[in-house]
C-alpha cells in the first residue's frame, strides 16, 4: 500500500475511531485500526465487537493495500502533522513509514487478516427494518435522552435508550430512565420501525453522535433481530443491541400534575447551579418550595453551610415543598435552548415531577428525594 491523503480528512476518520476502540480491551489486536486503500479512496475500520465504525474519505492510491496499525500511536503521529498531506506506505514485515513534511515515522503494523473486521450485520436481512430521519433530528433525540441512562452494570436492560413507536403514527420514541429519573422524546421519521422495541447501547449512540452534527439531511437506520446500522455520508456505524426487557415506562409518567410553573430556563439551570454548591455531596439534593408568583430554592450541609435563592415565576398553584437532585436537574436543562421557558409539573411532595420545555415531543420525569 502507497497513498497519500489530507491530513484534515484523516484526522477527522482517526479522531472518531478513538471513541470506538477500547484500549483496555482483552484482546489487544483490537486497539487497531484496520486501513485500506482502492480505487481514491481510504477506508477505516475501528471495533470493539459490540460497536464497529466503517469510514472513508478521497485519497490518491498509487499501490492498493491494506494494514492494520496502532489506533491512538497512529492519531498522535497524525494529528501533530503541519502539513496538509500524509503518505502512508507498508513497507517489508508490515511496517509503515507515516511521513509528512520533514517528518517521517516507522510504526509496526500486524497483518490485517488477523483483525476480526466489520461484524456480520444482520440489519439488512430477513425480519429486519428501516427508516429514515433528519441527522439533526436524530442528533438531538440522542442528547435529550443519553445522559438519562443507566450506569449501573447490573441494571443491563436499562444501559441504553429505547427505541419504538410513537403513539402517532410516523412518529420514532425515544426512552432513556436509570431508575431516578426518564426522558422521552418523539420525532418524525420515514419508514417502518419494529415491531417491538429495542434497546440501543449507550456507547454506540454516544459515538454515532459525535458524528452527526457534520452531517445534513437525512440518515438511514436499519434495525435487525440483534444488531442497529446507522448510514452516513461517510461513514457506517454498526452496535449490538441491548438485551433484556425495557420496563413499562408508561406506568412512570404521573397521571395527573396539577401544580404547573412557568419559570425562565436560563435563570432556573444557573439558580440551581448556585445553590448545589452547598448541598450534600452524597445526596447532592436541593429544596424547592413554590408559593404564588416565588420559587424558593435552597441547600444545606451541615459540614459547609446553607444556600438559598428566590426567583419570580409564573404559578398561582397550592404552596409546595419538594426535594430533588440538582443534578438531574441541571442535565435536562443543559439540553433545553437558552433563553426559553420550562414547564415544572407538580403533584405532591412524594410523586415525580415532569419538566417540559417549549418542544411538546420533550417531556423529562424526576423522582422526588427527601431533604
Amino acid at each position: 500500500m502507497n497513498i497519500s491523503v489530507g491530513r484534515e480528512d484523516f484526522v477527522k476518520l482517526l479522531a472518531r475511531a478513538q471513541g470506538v476502540i477500547d484500549r483496555r480491551h482483552a484482546m489487544t489486536i483490537l486497539t487497531n485500526v484496520v486501513l485500506e486503500a482502492d480505487d481514491g479512496r481510504l477506508t477505516l475500520l475501528a471495533t470493539d465487537l459490540e460497536v464497529s465504525l466503517l469510514q472513508w474519505c478521497p485519497a490518491t492510491v498509487e499501490t492498493p493495500g491494506s494494514v492494520a496499525l496502532s489506533s491512538r500511536k497512529l492519531f498522535e503521529v497524525v494529528r501533530e502533522s503541519a502539513s496538509d498531506t500524509i503518505e502512508l506506505r507498508v513497507l517489508d514485515n508490515l511496517w509503515v513509514g507515516v511521513s509528512y513534511g520533514r517528518s517521517s515515522f516507522k510504526l509496526t503494523g500486524i497483518d490485517p487478516a488477523d483483525h476480526p473486521g466489520m461484524p456480520t450485520s444482520d440489519a439488512d436481512g430477513e425480519g429486519s427494518v428501516s427508516f429514515e430521519i433528519e441527522a439533526s433530528a436524530l442528533s438531538e433525540m440522542i442528547a435529550k435522552t443519553v445522559f438519562s441512562v443507566s450506569h449501573d452494570d447490573t441494571r443491563s436492560n436499562l444501559a441504553g435508550v429505547y427505541l419504538c413507536s410513537a403513539e402517532k403514527k410516523g412518529k420514532l420514541r425515544m426512552v432513556a430512565t436509570d431508575g431516578h429519573r426518564l426522558a422521552l422524546i418523539d420525532r418524525k421519521i420515514k419508514g417502518d420501525l419494529p415491531e417491538s422495541g429495542v434497546i440501543l447501547p449507550r456507547k454506540g449512540l454516544a459515538e454515532i453522535a459525535k458524528v452527526l452534527p457534520e452531517e445534513s439531511g437525512l440518515v438511514t437506520v436499519s434495525i435487525g433481530r440483534s444488531e442497529a446500522v446507522v448510514k452516513l455520508s461517510d461513514s457506517v456505524l454498526s452496535m449490538c443491541l441491548v438485551e433484556g426487557t425495557f420496563p413499562d415506562y408508561k406506568q412512570v409518567m404521573p397521571k395527573e400534575t396539577p401544580n404547573v410553573a412557568l419559570l425562565d430556563r436560563d435563570d432556573f439551570l444557573h439558580t440551581v447551579r448556585r445553590v448545589s454548591l452547598l448541598s450534600s455531596e452524597r445526596a447532592n439534593g436541593v429544596r424547592l418550595s413554590l408559593s404564588e408568583g416565588r420559587l424558593e430554592i435552597n441547600a444545606n450541609n451541615p459540614d459547609l453551610g446553607e444556600a438559598n435563592e428566590d426567583l419570580e415565576i409564573d404559578y398561582s398553584g397550592a404552596e409546595i415543598v419538594v426535594g430533588f437532585n440538582a443534578r438531574y436537574l441541571l442535565e435536562v436543562l443543559a439540553v433545553l435552548p437558552e433563553n426559553s421557558r420550562v414547564e415544572l409539573c407538580l403533584g405532591t411532595e412524594l410523586s415525580p415531577g415532569v419538566l417540559r420545555g417549549e418542544d411538546s415531543d420533550y417531556s423529562y420525569v424526576v423522582m422526588p428525594m427527601r431533604i
